[in-house]
């Protein structure tokens, strides 16, 4: 596999990968190649993987959810004295099965104008950062603790993930929709992880025994738009690969850029994590997942690409 990947790798225009694989729930492999931000990547290269940062705070929070601690169908803003956000017709119904589903209503990120869902919470689904967001201001709560320091404490450190962090973002990497983003929320739980690609490998494997709560992250929740066989569970997406069901997320970072992938696959026990350091990245992210896979038909990326018509709400494009 390696040679195929060397392959596709100087067909591309990506200059900077790292990929790991796991099987049987533990990491079988690290691959590196080329540079990231002028420095060789290398198995102890730490990458800001974006929105890869959504299922590992999930993780976290189902912590939370075996414990007693948190109900996944109770309104949020039952738990945030005061409320963490204006009065909203919708805001009652919000819970964290919403937020890790993305389908609490809200859009990726606020307007200017300010945060409001769209639609009633539950009823459909449309990708939004905001939610887990909210979600982390009422696990903050909870834990009286800052979320990366919940995090380092009941799963980096769990899980063997040595270089992993959820790190603060400076305002001046932060696009102007962002900066309302402020003390403990600016190690976000939507965008802030950094970690190695041997390290998210260690997540990775988690998910692939079967502990507390990972079974409930991969049970579908809501259709991820019209596309077919492509879903959303707790925190991953869930996708129908002929006779396999697999689960997946993303990353797409600008500064500094990235863009990442990872799949696994529950009944085979084995899963893939590729991290790339250009905008370009999901179409190798793609070709690498086929060859792995063994197969050319990956929902996800019929929602991922091309990147620039991608829609939050799973809508497809019509010719």
């Amino acid at each position: 596999m390696k040679d195929q990947i060397e392959a596709l790798l100087k067909a591309s225009p990506i200059t900077g990968l790292a990929i790991s694989t796991v099987h049987e729930a533990q990491v079988t492999a690290v691959y590196t190649w080329g540079e990231l931000e002028g420095e060789p990547v290398t198995s102890d290269t730490v990458w800001p993987v974006a929105s890869l940062t959504k299922p590992v705070f999930v993780y976290g929070v189902m912590r939370l959810v075996n414990r007693g601690l948190l109900d996944l169908d109770r309104s949020l803003q039952a738990y945030l004295p005061p409320h963490y956000l204006d009065d909203s017709v919708y805001r009652p119904a919000i819970t964290a099965r919403h937020a890790m589903s993305h389908s609490t209503g809200f859009p990726n990120w606020r307007p200017a104008e300010g945060l409001r869902a769209a639609f009633m919470p539950g009823t459909k689904f449309s990708y939004s950062s905001e939610g887990l967001t909210y979600l982390q201001r009422v696990v903050e709560h909870i834990t009286g603790m800052p979320l990366s320091a919940y995090l380092n404490e009941q799963v980096f450190l769990p899980l063997g993930m040595k270089q992993a962090r959820l790190q603060a973002e400076s305002h001046a990497d932060l696009p102007p929709m962002l900066h309302f983003l402020e003390g403990s929320l600016l190690a976000n739980a939507a965008l802030s992880l950094r970690t190695t690609v041997a390290d998210y490998a260690q997540f990775m494997a988690a998910m692939l025994r079967d502990g507390p709560g990972v079974s409930d992250m991969l049970q579908p929740q809501v259709a991820v738009g019209d596309v077919p066989n492509l879903w959303w569970g707790l925190g991953w997406g869930i996708q129908q690969v002929a006779a396999r069901r697999t689960f997946w997320h993303w990353g797409a970072r600008g500064t500094p850029r990235t863009m990442c992938f990872a799949l696994g696959i529950p009944s085979e026990r084995r899963s893939l994590v590729i991290f790339t350091n250009h905008a370009d990245g999901l179409l190798l992210c793609r070709a690498i997942s086929e060859l792995w896979i063994g197969s050319s038909s990956l929902p996800a990326f019929d929602w991922l690409l091309p990147a620039h018509e991608w829609r939050p709400d799973g809508k497809q494009r019509r010719a």
